[in-house]
Parts: C-alpha cells; sequence; structure tokens
C-alpha cells in the first residue's frame, strides 16, 4: 500500500510541476505581447492562457492620465492590446514637449526621455555659452547646442513614483558632437544615484574618443541635411557681473597655466587609465548614447538624480549638442 502511495505522490508532484512549467512558459510568451495567436490556439490550452492573461496588464494603472498630457492626439484604438503596441512602437511627447513616454514590448515597463527643457544645465541660461536650436532629427522641439564652457556639468531628476515598481531602469546621455573640442583631455564623470544621497558609483566616459575609427563613426552619423550657425567664440568670459546658478568655471590666470591646461592628457592620469571606461554607442535614430547608470525602483518616494560632468580641467569645450537623458 506505502509503494501505491508513494507511487501516486510522485504521479501527482510530477503533474504539478509539469503545469508550473506550462504556466511558465505561457507567462514568458504572454510577456512577449504576441496576443492575437490565443484565439487560434486549441481549447486545452486556453485553460491556462485566461488566469496568466487576468494577472498581465498590458497597459500601467496610470496610462490615461500620462496619454492625456500628450502633446498630440492619441489616436483611438479599439482595445487596448492595439494602444499598447501603439506606445511600444511610437514615444510620445508629454508635458508640453518636455519628455516622452513609451513602453517596453517585452515588460511593459514605462520608459521616459527627459529633454533638455528638464534638465539641469550650468549656464544654459547665458547665450554666450549654451544656445537652444531645433533639429529635424530630433524627437523633441529643440535641443541644447554648446558654443563655449569650462565648466561641463548636466543632471536631471525623475521621480521614482512614475516608473514602474520593483523594475531596474538604466539611464542613458543622448546626444551629439558636431566640430567639437576638449572633450578629448579628460573623460567626462557620470553617475546615477538617488537625490540628496551621495553616489559612490562614479564612472568615466569618453563622450568623443580620439581614435581615428571613431571619429569616422561620428562623422558619418552627425551628417545633417540642415545648415547650422556655427558658434563665434565669446572672448568676454570672464565676467565679474554674471554668475549663473552661482557656479563660478575655472579660468585661466595667465598663458602659462592656460598652455600647461592644454597640455593636460587623461592617459597621464593614473585613476583614470586603471578605471573603465565607458564609450558611446551609435543608436537607430542617429545620436550617440552613453551608459550613466543602473538603478532599481524600490521605494516610490525616491527621487532618481542623473549626471553627467567634466569641472575638474577648465578646458573650453564646444560642439556638444544635447538632446537628453533616456530611462529605460
Amino acid at each position: 500500500m506505502e509503494n501505491e502511495n508513494g507511487e501516486e505522490d510522485e504521479r501527482s508532484n510530477t503533474c504539478v510541476w509539469m503545469l508550473l512549467l506550462l504556466e511558465g512558459c505561457m507567462t514568458n510568451f504572454i510577456n512577449n505581447v504576441q496576443i492575437e495567436p490565443y484565439r487560434r490556439l486549441p481549447p486545452f490550452l486556453s485553460l491556462y492562457i485566461c488566469p496568466i492573461r487576468r494577472r498581465f496588464r498590458f497597459l500601467p494603472s496610470d496610462y490615461r492620465s500620462i496619454i492625456s498630457r500628450s502633446l498630440t492626439p492619441i489616436p483611438d484604438f479599439h482595445s487596448n492590446k492595439d494602444l499598447y503596441v501603439y506606445l511600444c512602437h511610437h514615444p510620445v511627447l508629454i508635458d508640453e514637449g518636455r519628455k516622452s513616454f513609451s513602453l517596453e514590448k517585452r515588460t511593459g515597463k514605462k520608459c521616459y526621455f527627459l529633454s533638455t527643457r528638464d534638465l539641469n544645465i550650468v549656464w544654459s541660461d547665458a547665450p554666450e555659452y549654451w544656445n537652444s536650436t531645433s533639429l529635424p532629427e530630433s524627437r523633441f522641439p529643440e535641443v541644447a547646442q554648446l558654443k563655449i564652457v569650462w565648466w561641463l556639468e548636466i543632471w536631471g531628476t525623475i521621480k521614482a513614483g512614475i516608473l514602474s515598481p520593483l523594475t531596474s531602469y538604466t539611464a542613458y546621455f543622448v546626444y551629439k558632437i558636431k566640430d567639437g573640442y576638449g572633450f578629448y583631455h579628460r573623460p567626462s564623470e557620470v553617475s546615477v544615484g538617488i537625490s540628496g544621497v551621495e553616489s559612490g558609483n562614479v564612472r568615466f566616459a569618453l563622450l568623443h574618443p580620439d581614435d581615428d575609427d571613431d571619429d569616422e563613426n561620428y562623422a558619418s552619423a552627425l551628417a545633417s541635411d540642415t545648415e547650422h550657425e556655427e558658434p563665434e567664440p565669446v572672448d568676454d568670459y570672464e565676467d565679474d557681473d554674471y554668475e549663473p546658478n552661482e557656479v563660478s568655471p575655472p579660468t585661466p590666470t595667465s598663458n602659462v597655466e592656460y598652455e600647461v591646461r592644454w597640455l593636460y592628457n587623461w592617459r597621464d592620469d593614473p585613476g583614470i587609465v586603471q578605471a573603465d571606461k565607458l564609450l558611446p554607442k551609435l543608436r537607430d535614430d542617429g545620436w550617440f548614447e552613453i551608459e550613466l547608470g543602473e538603478f532599481f525602483i524600490e521605494n516610490e518616494d525616491d527621487c532618481i538624480e542623473m549626471r553627467v560632468q567634466e569641472v575638474k580641467v577648465g578646458l573650453p569645450k564646444h560642439g556638444l549638442i544635447v538632446e537628453g537623458i533616456e530611462i529605460r
């Protein structure tokens, strides 16, 4: 009798494991949003799909509130599935074009792209240093174009509560460099962390590597049909009356010091040479991106801060075109 009961328990456990395996496979299938074929599946599979499908939400609970902030009207769809697929492939400009919203198709997590109007850029309100312009290849109405600065500092914040809970994210700095200089001599520092908490994970990123192959990649990707006004060098950058954001950049005090700074090379800095340096990747939309860091949404009250800066060498920098920071 014990043997029969043991065999029965073993068969029961085997059935349970098979059902769990089937449910896991179907959940993964549903998460890939291949929804139409469900209607053509055999009836016995629908017994497992229905409860799983009820647990899977195609759209975030606050999607109506988000798309109501769209800069342009959203097309009418017959089903939530159609709207879901649309938001996966068509980022929507929201908040007067300050950011864009989309969904990741595989997981359904909410993704945001902060434009320069939602970022903090030191001296961006001074036309002699930065100017706003429009580019046809940008999703946003305007981008920020660097004329000349010695102190580069760009950061943005996003509330964890508007992102998908208990979800991993990566932040990317999206940009181009056109006829640029000043980015070869020292990598920029990039970081992601909780606002108000010192982040110990600061990494180095080469926004514009000085390798010949990389230069060719930049040249091919930065080709544009539009003509941009070439910025004129600014001679009066040492204006004592102007203190944007209460931050003063390092400025050369003599020709000798200026020449010494030009001789600086990051390859002579052992702290940078030994560190892992991030390199830009060319995106499908023609822009470049640098990974700023990863983070996990655990507390919806947190505010995530993402930063790019080069404030230690004090060399003039020119030609950077910033589209924004993408969180996905």
